[in-house]
């Protein structure tokens, strides 16, 4: 009896957090793959990269500012050489001196050791919109880089709906299996009854019971099956595996789209992220070739700098100046090499722009052809399922009457099963492939279906 109180109890604790525990919607999966997941991490890690590119072409419009100091020690004193010197004839009188040859002179210049330092300021005044080039080609690339992340996080986003459909489709299955053991246990109550009566042989029965054991080792490999779909949704999501999660016991059908075949081929090819990412390539391509193309153009520079030099021979130690000139590169080789490696790097983002508008709309309109299949082959499962059912209904009367035999039953229940299964794969099928056409598409898919959840709750009431 304690053991048995023991056991209830853990049973509460266990389910008590479980019932009180947020259900995680599809929605907020898709939010949480958003802000979480590993693509998530990574788009954000590049975004943040890229920025910093654009802040160190930002920082080329700044002036430099150079400190070089230091102490220098000399092996020989610098000294002036003068001469040779030669005076005279110098005519005094009736004297003349000279010429006389003094030979040569040396003057020392400056100290053996002494301490020198030179503080500058330089920067770049003009230099023909060379900056202004560099920062846009930063900014495309930064757009560029952005985009693709959030393509990245659509796909994921995408991966996580199909990881998120599955888990339900295994917990479908689970409540089918239930049903199913449930029915025929009620079935094997009857044949139990029949043949105490003698109405059927001991076989019947056998063959019920191995059904039932059947079906518990069913159950058994979904509870797996769902506790590893449980983990790769969380890894998906960017969380731990082992976290706990509440789940609806089922989705409605999927919500309805707005475009035709069409509509989403266009769509994909303007509004896919991968699509704007290319785009947004080659627009820094453009830029980087205009650049290249001005390389040859000069720059007027200035500097301001302030120097000290300590050495007793001088008489002003300390100098101010100011330096305003050009820096003009006025031939280099391999600069029309350059201008044209852009011109084909431009050309090639060009040609998989057109390449990623092809991809994006084949996807888009395989994955709406898909979409529509999987919805028609759900409503045909559902009628296959009113068509089980009753015939499941006809057979068990049948058996009653003694006019049909166990394995009828076992086969019309066995049908019901697969019909239901059928059903649930197609209907989740279906919300998987308009997860992937709403990624082709760009579309914000927590919003799209918290919208059409919306949507549906206001229709029902």
């Amino acid at each position: 009896m304690k053991s048995t109180v023991q056991q209830i109890g853990l049973i509460l604790l266990v389910a008590l957090p479980a019932a009180s525990q947020e259900v995680l919607t599809l929605p907020e999966a898709l939010r949480r793959a958003g802000r979480t997941s590993l693509q998530a991490d990574l788009a954000r890690l590049d975004q943040a990269g890229a920025q910093e590119e654009s802040a160190q072409v930002k920082s080329l419009f700044l002036p430099e500012v150079l400190f070089q100091g230091g102490h220098l020690n000399l092996d020989h004193e610098p000294a002036l050489r003068i001469g040779p010197l030669a005076v005279g004839p110098i005519q005094a009188g009736p004297l003349t001196i000279g010429p006389l040859d003094l030979g040569t002179l040396t003057a020392p210049m400056a100290d053996t050791a002494s301490w020198r330092y030179k503080l500058s300021v330089q920067y770049l005044v003009y230099d023909f919109g060379k900056r202004e080039r560099a920062l846009a080609a930063a900014r495309s690339q930064e757009g560029a880089i952005g985009l693709k992340g959030t393509a990245e996080v659509r796909r994921a986003q995408a991966e996580v709906a199909t990881r998120y459909v599955a888990l339900l489709d295994v917990k479908s299955r689970k409540a089918v299996v239930v049903q199913r053991r449930k029915a025929l246990e009620d079935h094997h109550r009857i044949v139990q009854d029949l043949f105490k009566q003698g109405i059927v042989a001991r076989n019947d029965l056998l063959r019920t019971e191995v059904v039932l054991r059947d079906l518990t080792d069913s159950l058994r490999a979904l509870e797996n099956a769902e506790a590893k779909a449980r983990e790769a949704l969380n890894v998906a999501m960017g969380l731990v595996p082992e976290t706990p999660q509440a789940f609806p016991e089922e989705l409605p059908p999927p919500p309805p789209l707005p475009w035709s075949e069409a509509a989403c081929r266009a769509k994909a090819a303007e509004a896919n992220e991968g699509v704007k990412a290319l785009k947004a390539k080659v627009r820094a391509l453009e830029e980087q070739l205009t650049l290249r193309k001005r390389d040859g153009t000069p720059n007027l520079v200035a500097e301001a700098a302030h120097s000290y030099a300590q050495n007793s021979y001088l008489v002003h130690p300390h100098e101010n100046s100011l330096y305003v000139g050009l820096s003009w590169k006025i031939f280099d080789g391999a600069r029309a090499s350059k201008v044209r490696q852009s011109a084909l790097e431009a050309d090639r983002g060009r040609r998989e722009v057109l390449e990623g508008e092809r991809q994006a709309a084949s996807a888009a309109a395989a994955s709406h052809r898909e979409f529509l299949t999987a919805l028609q082959e759900a409503g045909t499962a559902s009628e296959n399922v009113k068509a089980a059912e009753e015939n499941l209904r006809i057979v068990e009367d049948q058996y009653k009457e003694g006019l049909a035999k166990t394995t009828d039953v076992l086969d019309a229940e066995s049908v019901l099963a697969e019909s239901r299964f059928s059903l649930v794969e197609k209907r989740y099928r279906a919300y998987a492939r308009q997860a992937a056409l709403l990624a082709a598409l760009g579309e914000d898919l927590p919003a799209f279906y918290e919208t059409a959840s919306a949507t549906g709750l206001q229709r029902e009431k």
